[in-house]
């Protein structure tokens, strides 16, 4: 079969696929069994829950992290709870290829019953060694290959959607970048306009990829080398005058690979800062373990997070901080 034949084959798992899937898993020593024992069931009362799961970093090169995805996504399957959303936040691949996209959407299709609505941004992996616009419009045809799947405009990563009635903005970079991302001044005064027309008695959700600078734990949580490592970069002050100005940002990210810990959340007074393990590679800090990624229940007066190992169907220990977390609204 040639090269054009294959692109256009349905990518969709099918009941082979998922057996020969399950021995590979299986077949890794380093991803423990998974359980299913206590599956994910929705807080009584809550008014939106959604998931986060931070850089997949699916990879042509390493089938090992598909795996890792594998396992969780089958989590979700298992749980009582269909989700209002699932956000992944960045370094969805590792080199930003249409085969690697094409993995991570073959996963969330599966997903497709369990939860209504898939989002995403990009993260400095998707981007950084690809030309830009074909790689926005490419992040825009990802996601709507998948049934839920909610697609950037063709022209730019940011935009922003109501799930339930919970304004949720997704940003991303406006050009190339290896590590940082570029926040243009046009997205900041869009981003100023969302906040402010936003409804002040409720949580606004906005998700990027990379951490402000200095929080979260930076610069220690990315290597710990310099003041602007691991964060937006040069537009984080920026960034934040804007969330500074609103008393209801909540700001999501990932890519600093760092496990549940005292840095997962920081309340920064005016807007507070949350960021995801990774769910696909390693995480670095005193708690190491795969597929880490967190599970929002959202009240009327609060939000409640909590840290799950999807990988192996079990919530992060009690004696680990920030296992479980409330802000109060």
């Amino acid at each position: 079969m040639g090269k054009k034949a294959i692109d256009t084959v349905d990518l969709e798992l099918t009941e082979m696929q998922d057996k020969m899937l399950c021995v590979v898993v299986d077949g890794y020593k380093e991803i423990p069994p998974y359980s299913d024992d206590d599956p994910i069931v929705a807080n009584e009362g809550s008014k939106l829950n959604f998931v986060v799961w931070g850089d997949p970093q699916i990879s042509s090169l390493s089938p090992l992290r598909s795996a890792r995805v594998f396992r969780a996504h089958t989590d979700i399957l298992s749980s009582k709870t269909v989700f209002d959303a699932l956000v992944l936040v960045g370094d969805i691949t590792e080199y930003g290829k249409r085969k690697e996209y094409k993995m991570m959407a073959q996963f969330m299709r599966r997903m497709q019953n369990k939860v209504d609505r898939f989002f995403a941004v990009p993260g400095n992996h998707d981007i950084r060694i690809r030309d830009f616009k074909s790689q926005v419009k490419q992040f825009a045809s990802f996601m709507a290959s998948v049934q839920n799947g909610v697609p950037n405009p063709e022209d730019r990563y940011w935009f922003s959607s109501e799930v339930k009635g919970y304004k949720f903005i997704m940003l991303g970079s406006d050009r190339n970048t290896f590590e940082g991302s570029y926040i243009s001044g046009k997205q900041l005064n869009w981003l100023d306009s969302e906040l402010k027309n936003s409804d002040k008695s409720k949580p606004v959700f906005v998700f990027n990829h990379q951490p402000l600078k200095n929080t979260n734990g930076l610069p220690k949580t990315f290597l710990g080398r310099g003041k602007w490592r691991g964060s937006v970069g040069w537009d984080s002050d920026k960034l934040r005058a804007v969330f500074e100005k609103y008393n209801n940002v909540i700001y999501i990210t990932g890519h600093l690979h760092y496990c549940t810990s005292e840095y997962t959340y920081e309340d920064c007074g005016s807007f507070k800062a949350i960021n995801a393990p990774t769910v696909g590679v390693i995480n670095h800090g005193p708690f190491k373990r795969f597929t880490q990624g967190l599970i929002f229940s959202v009240f009327e007066d609060r939000i409640e997070v909590r840290s799950r190992i999807f990988g192996e169907g079990k919530y992060v220990p009690d004696n680990i901080k920030n296992s479980s977390f409330t802000i109060h609204i």
